[in-house]
């Protein structure tokens, strides 16, 4: 027996040995492989789930797939893409891409745009599993959301085409046809520059290209796709634009450019087109606006969800023309700086689209021929959610404060508008949180953060009422380590009995907004459990949670294993656990509008985050995509979650991952990454692909290297010396295992991760290499420096949030020299890779500079890859593919012995930039 045994776990571990023998290693020759669920969607009443597929790299081709929940049959359409379901159900239809070889090789012969090969229009025919019709050389299409009679396809124009009828050739412009789906029947628009589709309605709406401007139209017009009428509503103006449609489709609002000198003081104007009817709003200007505001020709114009209301917006006019008289080259280019200003040169550079108009919003009254101002010269901003709202906007004033924006959250203050009189109300002053209004209109709602209380407002009577004062939980985020305040854990939306659900640290509390009634915790044993609960709000109305058959649907986080689960809490305040978590991250709910059919993707490190379908109210889930089935084939890794304590006592948590066929025996090179807390996405999967800024996890247990990610706790004024109490420490508790070589260790982070590298590598040498992403090294220039993608003073990061200082330089100078790298450069022994890209907007790009010049003048070994035009994380794929080879390169010279590549050894001159890579290992 015992011998038989013995030859049964014998014969068992030699077919485990040759099973992972014939895996195989990825390698960065792999990366488009992987493939990813792009966006799934489903029909209004649940038979179809239509997703779609794009290789991760988009250095290949994808498909879409259309899953019937009725007769759980799949179909496949190659290449398949930006779809739409028809409202019946009948139909799906997509685009299908030209093939990525064949893009890539039109590009390579440098084939005009006009010539290359176009995109087809397919629709499917779900009830019939058939192919209904096919159309070339489509540019794009829309499909009303409520009526299944028709669709508008916009084609490119087409020189071979024969199509007569109209003032110009047809194929000198794009034209558009009006397809009847179920008679395929197709009527062409010629010419046409814009078009819009209602929700519901039978007519579309669109302008025609001017003969000789092609950027003008040269009128609007209405095309009824039932009886196929043509109607011109108007051609007397010189342009048209930003046409909008209410949802029923018998409203049209658009904006008229009078004339084409641009004399007129008034160049737009404002109509609507109703019943048959065109009519001109505030047609006199100075009248309804006053004399310093014309209307804008650059806002979007849109409808209320209850079809009595226009939302459009003002300008405030200039006093300011231009000097016609003057050449360009005689006008100054500068930048007047001014410390009064409430916004800086920089924001207003990067925000300059924004800002070229000083707007105001109005709203016309359809019903009542009334135009009211929601928006003056305090306001900066009309926070409007008008499908749902009804009596009241937001409006935001931000210039007491604008000055300050080393504060964080920046201070404000809040008004309630309302939108029949206008009138406003101030509600909060000098407050640095935001208030919604409540889903009946009725009260605003908001997280007070010097008491962590959730308030309401009556908005009539502006009584306050503090909703969670009695109840014994958190509402604000308990670990929060950054010198400002706290944030709240969150809503959840409105239940069906119009309560408010809200968010303590691990449980839900239902609270009425005025009072009367009593919090209640529905889920009640979060805390207990260490599960933190959720609602879920997957309808059109964002204030609503969901109900999956007639019960609130919830989402549990388990703490202590970082799985999740699912619950259905029924009236009664019975919650029932219907998915368990166990192993898996379970997320990207969506939800049929008009049935209780659900989708969610389901991960963990060694299984893809496939969709997942129930209909029976999670009784039971199916997988119904499987869209990497050769990940089975590569060499992979498990992921572990361990705990230990730093050097002053803190318990903290992290993630070791280890090849599959790790040996408890053998002594591996080991990575650590780290980025603040991590621990959370134990669950998380990892498919292949190039870099943008960080190590590839999947990547190095797949070639043997144990990769750990430590969790990371801070006090206010040390953050250098915090990432070295908790990384360090995790550092060596991983040694203490007897699997990690010692000598073999290296570290790596980006941005925020980046600093900390930079700083561990002046206080110990512990480690035998370190890359460092987009580092500050120099915290006291730094701090005086822009975030250039934002235009924002980097001050607020250091005194309030994530560099967590706490002060300003001058109060606090010693703090900042203490945890800036630069000043420590003498102590480092460490090889040192640095990535700092030339055209980062967070990090600016001088801290990687004084970092490599000041190691380099040491004559410590340093490199640093610049990307050029890239921003703090790498965006084009061809430069992460390139980092992710030279980032593997040096570690795999440091931490395998490997031969360093030409780039390392030897540089790369600029002479030879993009002939001459410097990927050749220098075996000399």
């Amino acid at each position: 027996m015992t011998k038989n045994f013995l030859s049964l776990l014998f014969l068992l571990l030699f077919s485990f040995g040759i099973i992972n023998a014939q895996k195989k290693a990825i390698t960065h020759n792999d990366y488009d492989l992987w493939k990813i669920v792009d966006k799934t969607k489903i029909s209004n009443k649940g038979k179809l789930i239509v997703s779609e597929i794009i290789t991760r790299t988009e250095r290949g081709d994808g498909y879409l797939q259309v899953y019937n929940t009725k007769n759980k049959k799949t179909e496949r359409f190659f290449n398949g893409s930006k779809s739409a379901i028809s409202h019946d159900e009948k139909f799906v239809i997509f685009l299908k891409k030209v093939k990525y070889q064949t893009q890539r090789l039109e590009k390579k012969n440098k084939v005009k745009k006009e010539d290359r090969k176009k995109e087809v229009l397919y629709i499917y025919d779900a009830e019939n599993n058939v192919i209904y019709d096919s159309i070339t050389r489509v540019k794009s299409f829309k499909l009303p959301k409520k009526n299944s009679d028709y669709l508008v396809i916009e084609k490119f124009k087409n020189p071979k085409d024969s199509i007569k009828g109209d003032s110009l050739p047809a194929w000198k412009n794009n034209y558009a046809l009006v397809y009847h789906l179920n008679s395929k029947q197709r009527d062409t628009l010629f010419n046409i520059k814009d078009f819009v589709v209602s929700e519901e309605g039978n007519t579309l709406y669109y302008t025609k290209k001017h003969e000789k401007k092609k950027k003008k139209a040269k009128g609007v017009y209405a095309f009824n796709t039932v009886t196929k009428a043509n109607t011109i509503i108007d051609t007397t103006r010189y342009d048209y634009k930003k046409l909008a449609v209410n949802k029923q489709g018998n409203q049209l609002a658009f904006i008229a450019d009078r004339d084409s000198t641009k004399t007129d003081s008034v160049p737009y104007k404002l109509y609507l087109y109703k019943d048959n009817s065109l009519k001109i709003l505030a047609d006199n200007e100075a009248a309804v606006f006053g004399k310093g505001q014309t209307l804008s020709g650059t806002k979007k114009l849109f409808f209320s969800e209850n079809l009595k209301r226009l939302y459009f917006y003002t300008k405030v006019k200039s006093i300011h023309e231009k000097d016609t008289t003057l050449l360009d080259d005689e006008i100054p280019q500068v930048d007047v700086w001014n410390w009064q200003d409430e916004i800086t040169q920089p924001r207003q550079k990067v925000n300059k689209k924004d800002l070229e108009e000083d707007n105001r919003m109005y709203v016309y009254h359809i019903n009542e021929n009334r135009i009211v101002n929601l928006q003056d010269d305090s306001i900066d901003e009309v926070e409007l959610y008008d499908k749902y709202m009804k009596t009241y906007a937001t409006g935001v004033d931000y210039s007491p404060y604008a000055i300050e924006t080393w504060k964080m959250p920046w201070e404000r203050d809040i008004y309630a508008i309302n939108l029949e009189t206008g009138e406003k109300k101030l509600v909060l002053k000098k407050v640095q949180t935001r208030m919604d209004i409540s889903e009946d209109g009725n009260y605003g709602i908001y997280f007070d953060i010097s008491t962590n209380d959730w308030i309401s407002i009556n908005l009539n009577t502006l009584a306050k009422h503090n909703m969670t004062q009695s109840i014994p939980a958190n509402f604000h985020d308990v670990e929060n380590d950054v010198p400002a305040p706290a944030s709240a854990y969150g809503s959840g939306g409105f239940n069906k009995n119009g309560n408010l659900l809200l968010y303590s640290q691990y449980d839900i509390w239902e609270v009425s907004l005025d009072g009367k009634n009593q919090p209640k915790n529905i889920t009640k044993n979060g805390k207990k459990n260490k599960i933190k609960f959720a609602t879920m709000r997957l309808g059109e109305n964002p204030w609503l949670a969901t109900y999956v058959d007639g019960k609130l649907l919830i989402k549990g986080f388990n703490e202590k294993n970082k799985a999740t689960g699912v619950y259905l809490l029924n009236d009664n305040g019975k919650l029932k656990e219907k998915i368990k978590p166990d192993s898996y991250l379970i997320m990207d709910f969506k939800k049929a509008l008009e049935a209780d059919v659900l989708t969610f993707t389901k991960q963990n490190f060694n299984i893809f985050e496939d969709v997942h379908v129930t209909t029976n109210d999670f009784k039971s889930h199916a997988k119904i995509t499987n869209v990497n089935p050769h990940e089975k084939d590569f060499k992979w890794g498990t992921a572990e979650l361990v705990s230990w304590n730093a050097y002053d006592g803190t318990k903290l948590e992290g993630i070791v991952y280890k090849p599959e066929d790790f040996d408890a025996s053998k002594k591996y090179p080991m990575i650590t990454y780290f980025y603040e807390r991590n621990a959370e996405r134990l669950h998380n999967h990892y498919s292949p692909r190039p870099s943008a800024s960080t190590v590839d996890k999947t990547y190095l247990v797949s070639n043997d290297y144990i990769v750990f990610v430590p969790d990371i706790v801070y006090k206010t004024g040390q953050p250098g010396d915090d990432a070295y109490n908790c990384i360090v420490s995790g550092v060596e508790m991983m040694e203490k295992t007897g699997y990690i070589d010692s000598n073999l260790m290296a570290i790596q982070g980006q941005s925020w991760g980046g600093y900390q590298v930079a700083y561990l590598i002046t206080k110990t040498n512990k480690f035998k290499a370190a890359m460092a992403g987009a580092p500050v090294s120099n915290m006291t220039s730094a701090y005086g420096g822009i975030r250039w993608g934002s235009g924002l003073s980097r001050m607020f990061q250091y005194e309030k949030t994530q560099s967590r200082i706490g002060t300003d330089l001058w109060d606090g100078f010693d703090l900042y020299v203490k945890n800036s790298p630069l000043f420590h450069l003498p102590n480092v022994e460490t090889p040192l890779l640095i990535m700092h890209n030339d055209n980062d907007g967070a990090v600016p790009y001088y801290q990687g500079i004084e970092l490599f010049m000041g190691m380099r003048r040491l004559k410590k070994p340093v490199w640093m890859l610049v990307y050029n035009n890239e921003a703090h994380n790498l965006r084009k794929m061809k430069n992460k593919q390139d980092l992710s080879i030279r980032m593997m390169q040096f570690f795999d010279h440091y931490l395998k012995d490997a031969p360093a590549p030409i780039w390392m050894t030897k540089g790369v001159p600029r002479s030879e930039k993009g002939v001459n890579l410097g990927y050749e290992l220098d075996k000399s």
